[in-house]
């Protein structure tokens, strides 16, 4: 009777794979950003940071790999970069925001595919901080809400509305260079 308990036990918990974060993040080839907040707050590399931290509690383990997914164990969070909206004055300047869409990978063909967009203002101590470091608390929220989304397949991330009236949209907005795209990554 106990081996039976047991087995069912045993049987009941299912091991979820691992799931690490193809680097490097990169900006689609049509992403809207301000060159200057993009050279400044390197945005790839926060994104790479605070969401393979949360892949890598998530495995309890590593958290990200290289672009080659061909020979992950596991599955692969891509993750593009459609949007940075904000120029420099920290909390002063308005609200910041990173928007991406994220592909869950399994065995190289896409699982499930999901768009988010998260703002924030700095928080309390916003008018103090500086663009990049409100950019951060936006890529902090994506993380997390990655991880919830690939713990959970049944979660759905909630969209939040889209900035309109940033600065960055008024006028201020310089054509991104966009080097660090999707084509730029191609091999030769």
């Amino acid at each position: 009777m106990k081996l039976a308990i047991m087995l069912l036990m045993l049987g009941s918990t299912t091991a979820m794979a691992n799931t690490y974060l193809e680097t490097p993040v990169l900006y689609l080839p049509d992403a809207s950003v301000i060159n200057r907040v993009k050279e400044e707050c390197n945005i790839e590399e926060l994104l790479t940071k605070r969401v393979g931290n949360s892949m890598a509690r998530l495995n309890q383990g590593e958290g990200t790999v290289a672009a080659d997914v061909s020979k992950v164990d596991g599955d692969v969070l891509r993750l593009r970069i459609a949007r940075v909206t904000g120029v420099g004055g920290g909390g002063f300047s308005g609200p910041k925001s990173i928007t991406v869409v994220a592909e869950l990978l399994e065995n190289g063909k896409v699982k499930r595919q999901t768009k988010l967009n998260r703002w924030s203002i700095g928080g309390f101590w916003g008018g103090f901080r500086g663009t990049c470091s409100i950019l951060d608390r936006t890529a902090i929220a994506i993380g997390k809400d990655l991880a919830h989304w690939i713990k959970d397949s049944s979660y759905v991330i909630k969209e939040e509305a889209d900035i309109k009236d940033d600065a960055s949209l008024k006028g201020n907005k310089e054509p991104a260079d966009n080097s660090a795209t999707i084509e730029a990554a191609k091999p030769s």
